[in-house]
């Protein structure tokens, strides 16, 4: 298989807050590099704008989520998706890293860093090969930036990438900043690590801005690239012999769009004065390296999980399996994965969550969502559907607080609302020409982003004057009955009678119109019409184009 790759030019990542100025001023930007995950379990306005991006500028994908280097099976619902995702998008190349996220069918949501070791390269080199067999096309790994080494690594990073790129027959995505961020951390010499890679693998690089904590560095994506880290970029282009397709990554704090312009413009002017480098010296003597028994992949990512994961619970001994750097203990080490961990966890579900914040106060609140990070592992490749396991928590956490346990249920249907496939509202026209035979023989079905929802609180009440920011509604028990629906992009909460919510049940059960009729009394025909006259108004059903 050639190596031949598109040469695209300077890129940027495509970040929603960035939309406006593209579609109005279409930028002159070579090529965009969208998330895959945020397109892949999720539909309606994400695909819609992505549809019109990619009539104007080529695309690329970057995953986060493979797990590549995971003991777990390949997950197949991830690659199906991923694989309609490419079909659709038709991107120039696509990516991931060279990590795992979990075992044990958990996932962490965080870029694990590997033991390098024979086991682990033949168990990676097989899972490549695997899923661009999958996927019909070459893959490109992107180099990690890792925070701890495990003690039983006896491999190079660099070295072991080589060999994995070479072995697989894949390609890799050079960031730039990781080599730094890495090497800053391990306290290793950048430049032996960017000579021992194949660079005429590299497809792509990456740039981006980090956070100095004096004994490591963070790898945040949310600043300028430093200057040391524009002479690494000019050293791989002048010792590539090109210019690869280079990417700003900015994906914290994210500025105004002139902002990640001009900083595309240094790219620029960095490639053109490649052979104008000095490297950084980041080199320094003080690793401790000890003897270390082998331990078996499946072992060290069981260990590392239980140790993000479950925090201060489980005594790892992460001094008996990590490294030791100068002025930067195992344990210093391990507590970057474990706080960005529960930080990751909180900050994507709090946000979700206004009007329950409001309910408990803000300090019953926080302690709750971290007691749900710290006794719940997520375990889809979705970030975003985490939330979904909080309204059984709340009911286990809170048990006599029924109105908790229902304003959780209520935010978390609206929250997940924005994500299901845009479905054909039914409309007269889809009627015409129909008996009165043939519409008794219909069935009907909801469109995808509805759900119908029962409380025993008055809690759609108590939500509208909060978001309302209006005097707070008393909690009150009474029977509620709603729909909750995406229509045109905007989140409804329609309140039903109680019979119209039985019938929309009965009707969304898989009854036909004349089974529906014949168990109701003919006295309330009428009122059918009348609800069914709203539905229609309100878009609730589906066309049948799309049953």
């Amino acid at each position: 298989m050639s190596l031949d790759t598109p040469s695209l030019g300077f890129g940027l990542g495509l970040r929603p807050q960035h939309y406006p100025t593209i579609f109005e001023h279409q930028p002159e930007v070579d090529w965009f590099e969208i998330i895959s995950e945020n397109f892949m379990d999720t539909d309606g306005k994400p695909k819609r704008n992505l549809a019109r991006i990619k009539e104007l500028y080529p695309l690329v994908m970057h995953g986060v989520s493979m797990s590549i280097g995971s003991v777990d099976p390949l997950n197949s619902e991830y690659l199906t998706k991923l694989k309609a995702l490419i079909d659709w998008v038709n991107p120039a190349w696509i990516s991931d890293h060279l990590c795992w996220t979990g075992v044990a069918h958990k996932n962490t949501h965080d870029l694990l860093p590997l033991p390098y070791t024979e086991e682990s390269l033949k168990h990676l080199v097989q899972r490549i090969k695997q899923v661009q067999d999958r996927l019909g096309r070459r893959i490109a790994l992107e180099n990690p930036s890792t925070y701890l080494e495990f003690k039983h690594s006896t491999i190079a990073e660099a070295t072991f990438m080589a060999a994995m790129a070479n072995e697989a027959d894949c390609h890799l995505l050079l960031d730039v900043n990781n080599v730094y961020v890495t090497c800053y951390n391990h306290r290793l010499d950048a430049q032996t690590y960017l000579d021992a890679l194949p660079l005429d693998r590299v497809i792509q690089v990456h740039l981006s801005g980090h956070s100095n904590k004096g004994n490591h560095i963070v790898d945040t994506h949310d600043d300028h690239v430093i200057d040391d880290v524009w002479n690494l970029y000019k050293y791989v282009v002048h010792r590539a012999g090109r210019v690869p397709n280079t990417m700003i990554e900015w994906d914290d704090r994210i500025p105004d769009f002139p902002v990640l312009l001009a900083e595309l413009d240094k790219a620029k002017t960095a490639a053109q004065h490649a052979s104008e480098f000095t490297l950084p010296q980041l080199a320094q003597a003080g690793s401790v390296v000890l003897d270390t028994p082998d331990m078996p992949l499946l072992a060290a990512q069981t260990q590392m999980q239980q140790a993000v994961t479950l925090g201060s619970r489980f005594d790892s001994a992460p001094e008996q399996w990590i490294r030791a750097k100068h002025a930067f203990a195992p344990h210093e080490q391990l507590s970057v994965y474990a706080n960005a961990y529960r930080y990751r966890l909180y900050d994507v579900v709090a946000e979700d969550y206004p009007v329950l914040k409001h309910y408990l106060t803000e300090q019953a609140f926080a302690d709750l969502m971290w007691a749900f990070v710290a006794e719940v592992l997520p375990d889809h490749f979705n970030i975003g559907r985490f939330a979904l396991k909080l309204p059984a928590f709340i009911q286990q956490a809170l048990p006599d607080d029924a109105f908790a346990h229902a304003l959780c249920q209520l935010e978390t249907t609206v929250a997940q609302m924005t994500d299901p496939a845009e479905t054909e509202a039914l409309n007269e026209s889809h009627l015409q020409g129909l008996t009165v035979e043939s519409i008794l023989d219909l069935t009907l079905s909801p469109r995808q982003a509805l759900r119908l929802l029962q409380f025993d609180h008055q809690v759609n009440a108590y939500y509208q004057t909060v978001m309302d920011g209006e005097a707070d509604v008393l909690p009150s028990k009474a029977p509620v009955y709603l729909a909750v629906f995406r229509h045109e992009d905007v989140v409804w909460r329609m309140p039903l009678e109680a019979n119209e919510f039985a019938l929309l049940s009965r009707i969304f059960s898989g009854a036909t119109i004349g089974e529906v009729l014949a168990d109701v009394d003919e006295s309330e025909h009428h009122n059918i019409t009348v609800y069914f006259s709203k539905w229609m108004r309100n878009g609730l059903l589906a066309s049948q184009h799309d049953t």
